[in-house]
């Protein structure tokens, strides 16, 4: 049994997750190959140790000092956040980001950390909030400074004094926002609380993710380094499939490209709305995994961004971005690969076939380009017919597409360079 569950990874898995840093470890420290690893741990813990040990020699050849803080929101995620024992879906997630951090940063003197966790209106009792607050105390994590690790509340911040940007303090509930707003909230109290700018030196990298473990923050080093190598990146984005080097963990074990997108179950959907994305936001077009969680940022280039930001929903990623793209250039977003475990379990996100809640993302991005991109580049040509086709797909057009579009898919072996003329999405819209 041991051996078939070799592949698999399991979040869940103390004795698993702590396998990852210690092979880290090993491979960092030259006292193990990466075949030997996988043949000890599978290939799932391998591919993860391999990412880890790589972000760690990337981040120990920066110069210093250099902070980085790390945010995530939290809604519902109580049973994630103890565990295995305690709930069946238990990671233990805090405690766990600790020690990876621990772990990255340990014996690099010039390099710090911090964490900035956001309850989104978890309706749990004890609420996401108040049990993270809870471990925080016991474990005696500190208030300020390295190691910290500060619990924010978004109904607090929306009921506050802190400035954001002007959308954002217009919110008068939790129920407006949909984890952008406690992302945000995170990401401006991180720029707001600059470590680095008490000494007038360093570089302050500050990182969003999701609460449970699918990106392990052992990697953080490999999307610091972009950003802190030279002036030039604003961002750093995770990849978790589409670019040389990304692995994405599933079920059944770990798989690269093309088999990250072509096995997809939503793969349609997902080549689809980058096609959308593309097309109608071209400073984008080579971010082919917008909505992963696990981003890093320059603080003082993310500080200008932030205060325009209007979206609290699934695309808050994407008008993010097109803000930094629009300050700083589309090169200034680099793309890193990444190391993702698929973790279905307790998710919030929709199911993988087409329904309303993709459709509203596509509809998203028409919305973010009527409004940031239209006003100073407005889409020509193919891209406007494609435009003119999205405005007028309401849900039953939108599942018959993406229907016709998988049938027709078979052996196609494009990925995201893939772009269907506008025509023959209108003859089947038609049939």
């Amino acid at each position: 049994m041991e051996k078939a569950l070799a592949s698999v990874r399991d979040l869940t898995d103390s004795d698993q997750n702590q396998a990852v840093l210690d092979a880290a470890s090993a491979l960092a420290g030259g006292r193990a190959a990466a075949g030997r690893v996988a043949g000890s741990h599978g290939p799932a813990v391998a591919a993860e140790a391999i990412a880890a040990a790589r972000s760690r020699r990337r981040l120990s050849e920066l110069s210093g000092p250099i902070h980085l803080t790390v945010v995530w929101a939290m809604y519902g995620e109580t049973g994630r956040m103890v565990p295995r024992g305690a709930h069946p879906h238990g990671e233990d997630f805090v405690r766990t980001k600790v020690r990876q951090l621990d772990w990255l940063t340990g014996g690099l003197p010039g390099v710090t950390w911090s964490i900035i966790a956001c309850d989104d209106g978890c309706p749990d009792r004890p609420s996401s909030a108040d049990l993270m607050t809870d471990i925080a105390a016991a474990e005696g994590y500190p208030g300020k400074g390295h190691r910290s690790v500060t619990v924010l509340r978004l109904a607090e911040v929306i009921g506050g004094d802190m400035q954001v940007s002007p959308a954002f303090d217009r919110l008068t509930s939790t129920e407006q926002s949909r984890k952008g707003g406690s992302i945000l909230a995170g990401l401006a109290t991180a720029v707001g609380t600059d470590p680095t700018r008490a000494n007038g030196a360093g570089r302050h990298v500050v990182c969003y993710t999701d609460a449970d473990l699918s990106a392990n923050l052992a990697q953080l080093g490999s999307l610091a380094a972009p950003v802190v190598a030279g002036d030039k990146v604003a961002g750093a984005l995770g990849q978790r499939y589409g670019v040389d080097g990304a692995v994405l963990v599933r079920a059944d074990g770990p798989v690269t490209e093309p088999h990250s997108t072509s096995d997809k179950p939503d793969k349609i959907i997902v080549l689809f709305r980058h096609f959308v994305r593309a097309l109608l936001i071209p400073s984008l077009a080579h971010v082919l995994d917008t909505q992963a969680g696990f981003k890093a940022f320059d603080a003082a280039a993310l500080g200008p961004a932030i205060r325009q930001m209007t979206s609290f929903n699934e695309s808050f990623d994407v008008e993010l971005l097109i803000h930094l793209a629009q300050h700083y250039g589309p090169r200034a977003l680099a793309v890193e690969p990444i190391v993702f475990t698929e973790d279905y379990a307790a998710t919030n996100f929709p199911s993988v076939e087409p329904g309303p809640r993709h459709l509203a993302m596509v509809r998203q991005v028409v919305e973010l380009y009527d409004r940031l991109v239209a006003p100073i580049a407005p889409v020509t040509g193919e891209a406007a017919d494609l435009l003119t086709l999205i405005r007028t797909l309401d849900l039953d057009g939108y599942v018959t597409l993406i229907e016709h579009l998988r049938a027709e898919d078979t052996g196609d072996p494009t990925l995201f360079d893939r772009r269907w003329p506008v025509q023959h999405l209108r003859d089947i819209l038609r049939r």
